[in-house]
């Protein structure tokens, strides 16, 4: 797990493959979830 600016990021976001609806969401899924 790493620190990107205020938040941790699980190492497996580079390993494993996700959709992220960026037109619905504006990014906050990926921020929240």
């Amino acid at each position: 797990m790493f620190q990107l600016g205020k938040t941790l990021v699980s190492e497996e976001i580079i390993e494993k493959d996700f959709v992220c609806n960026l037109s619905a969401c504006k990014g906050a899924c990926c921020v929240d979830g």
